[in-house]
Parts: structure tokens; C-alpha cells; sequence
């Protein structure tokens, strides 16, 4: 009878560790980690939602009519490029202009993506970077990421996933004239698989990687042009059914 009673204690002591455990481990991860913390926005005092999926700090000082109209526009913008979109369910857009606030969401103008429990994005823009081109360049992962499965979007190359997001971004410093400018018409291009995975495309100095996400847009921009909206789509399509990226892209 007290064997069984230990046996009881114990069992008992373990579920109990475990339940702590399980419950740590969640206070970590929607504390202490940028995704768990952008995922726990919306439950969050210290946020509130202006819009749908779009949510700014509660001491925000900007004028959250312009930052509403932004997304729209930004949306809009990227509704063309694709046909439709239909990242918007989807994805939540952070706008914070509080740098306490923005070191535990882990970015200023990015776009994070979580599969569990169902895929969900989540755009993190401070004040600072508020403008239709960001804010179009991030809804464009937004809509790649929601398109792909999880291991198609393990196949594509940085150089695509920031060259895609890039034809979206009109800013001056990624325009075609600048490519033409600064590679001499092509001569001191960087070759594609140099940019391929996150530490080769991000690596350097902030001139290194701006010139990397010119190198992008161009090569993007000119396969576009060849294959149109529909060759783009198709191309996804192509990566959900399980074709390596190399053959559907450069096929």
C-alpha cells in the first residue's frame, strides 16, 4: 500500500513539474523571444488595434490616420502586383514608436513568420521607417510566405525572397538607374548563390547589404518582365507541388 502511494506521489510530482515546465517555457517565448512577443501583440495593454491586423502602441505619438492610410496604400500597391491578396487574414502589422517596445518585438522594419499553431505573419515598423514603400516591401513577404508551404519556403533563396519583396520598394536607392550606376552596367554584379542564404545576403556593412538588395530587385525585376504576373504565380505553384526552385526559376 505505500509503494502505491509512493508511485501516486511521484506521478503526481512529475505532472506537476511538467505543467511548470510547459508553463515557463510559454512565459519565455511570449516574453523573452521577438516572435512570441509579436504573436502576444494583440492580447498585450500595452497595444491597441486601429484597424484589421493593425495595431500600434497605446502611447503612440504619430497620427494613426496616416499609418492606417499607409497600410492601404501599401496594400493596395501589392494587391496589383499579385492579382489579390491573401496574406491579409493572416498578418498581423505592428507599428511602434516606443524603443522599449521595439527592442522586444526584435525589429524596426521586418517581417517574421510563425507556422504554429497555423501560419502567421507579423510586420514589426517603427515610426521612423512608416512609409508605403516598407510598408509594401513587408506585405510582399507577407504574401509570399502565406503562398508557400513551410518547405517551399525552405527552398527559395534570400536573393529571391528580398528581390521579390523589392519590386514593391520604389525608393530611389534600388531603382534601376542606381543598379546601372554602381555595377558599371552589370560588370561588378554579385553572383546569385553569393546572396543565396540569410548570412550571406545580411552579412557586412549596411552599404554591403543595400547593395546585395539592388542586385535582387534587378534580377527579380528582370525575370518579371519576362514572365509577367502569370509567371510568377506559376512559378509559386510550382514550388507548393514540390519542384526545387533552381528548375521552376530558371527553367
Amino acid at each position: 500500500m505505500k509503494m502505491k502511494l509512493n508511485k501516486k506521489k511521484i506521478l503526481l510530482c512529475c505532472i506537476i513539474a511538467l505543467i511548470l515546465l510547459i508553463l515557463l517555457s510559454a512565459v519565455y517565448y511570449f516574453q523573452f523571444t521577438a516572435l512570441g512577443y509579436r504573436a502576444s501583440v494583440p492580447y498585450r495593454s500595452s497595444f491597441k488595434k486601429v484597424t484589421d491586423n493593425v495595431y500600434v502602441n497605446t502611447n503612440y505619438s504619430g497620427n494613426i490616420e496616416d499609418a492606417v492610410r499607409l497600410t492601404k496604400d501599401a496594400l493596395e500597391r501589392d494587391r496589383a502586383f499579385f492579382g489579390e491578396m491573401e496574406c491579409t487574414n493572416t498578418t498581423v502589422i505592428i507599428i511602434c514608436d516606443d524603443d522599449k517596445l521595439l527592442s522586444k518585438l526584435g525589429g524596426d522594419h521586418d517581417t517574421t513568420t510563425s507556422f504554429f499553431p497555423s501560419k502567421k505573419n507579423y510586420i514589426s515598423v517603427s515610426d521612423e521607417y512608416l512609409n508605403i514603400d516598407i510598408l509594401a516591401h513587408e506585405l510582399t513577404h507577407a504574401e509570399l510566405h502565406t503562398r508557400l508551404t513551410k518547405k517551399a519556403l525552405k527552398g527559395i533563396p534570400t536573393w529571391f525572397d528580398e528581390g521579390l519583396a523589392a519590386q514593391n520598394d520604389y525608393r530611389e536607392q534600388y531603382s534601376a538607374e542606381a543598379w546601372n550606376e554602381q555595377t558599371e552596367n552589370g560588370k561588378k554584379a554579385i553572383a546569385l548563390t553569393d546572396m543565396d542564404t540569410p548570412s550571406e545576403f545580411y552579412a557586412g556593412t549596411k552599404e554591403d547589404k543595400r547593395f546585395r538588395y539592388l542586385h535582387a530587385k534587378h534580377e527579380v525585376s528582370e525575370w518579371i518582365d519576362l514572365h509577367q504576373q502569370k509567371g510568377l504565380l506559376e512559378l509559386l505553384d510550382k514550388l507548393n507541388s514540390g519542384e526545387t526552385f533552381d528548375s521552376a526559376y530558371f527553367s
